[in-house]
């Protein structure tokens, strides 16, 4: 039996039919309690649903932990690189990866975990997969003004090399994100090609 479903499944479910946000937030508290309380079992039972695609329960479980990182911070490390190779062995690798949108709840944090973050983002720049190299340039460029980030030159020139990469998708992704942050190199401008592109492709998923 899955305690978390048990307990939750019912009140997530209503969370999408938008609920109150005094029991939006009751909801989340009770989600961190039950992780703190039963953190192995809490870990497992939400492995096991995290992807379901009806009851789309990982963007409550992020916001709720997200209120206690200092317990939760590398839950939040694993899970990513949990992401990031599930969406490579995945018949469908976009909506695997959009479960990282959830993580702009912790940009901001100021503990230690953020830094594995970073790392993490950073290592996938330099995948051979299309889709998650996508995600890491277009999630990592919000994370470098934080102070823990103590190599940010080294990053933002590798995010900046991805703007003249062979595929039209990584080099508009860059850009889209890069411009979002005020990193693009000074004077750049999208080319006319790409900006045709643009056009005949459509934008890019990016977060």
């Amino acid at each position: 039996m899955n305690g978390f479903m048990v307990l939750f499944a019912d009140r997530i479910k209503a969370f999408w039919d938008k609920m109150p946000e005094k029991d939006m937030q009751k909801l989340f508290a009770d989600v961190l309690v039950y992780a703190n309380t039963h953190p192995e079992t809490f870990k497992r039972e939400v492995a096991e649903v995290q992807f379901n695609k009806q009851l789309q329960p990982f963007p409550i479980v992020v916001e709720a932990l997200a209120k206690g990182t200092d317990r939760w911070g590398d839950y939040f490390v694993e899970q990513m690189d949990h992401i990031f190779e599930r969406a490579k062995s995945s018949t469908n690798p976009q909506f695997v990866v959009d479960h990282l949108i959830e993580y702009a709840q912790i940009e901001r944090d100021t503990l230690p975990f953020v830094k594995k973050i970073v790392d993490r983002l950073y290592k996938e720049l330099f995948s051979d997969n299309i889709v998650t190299k996508s995600a890491a340039i277009s999630i990592l460029p919000r994370y470098l003004k934080n102070p823990l980030v103590d190599n940010q030159k080294a990053m933002i020139r590798e995010l900046q090399n991805k703007l003249i990469n062979p595929k039209w998708r990584i080099r508009y992704t860059a850009y889209i994100a890069l411009k979002a942050e005020k990193l693009l190199p000074k004077g750049f401008r999208l080319s006319f090609s790409d900006m045709v592109l643009r056009l005949y492709y459509g934008r890019p998923l990016t977060f």
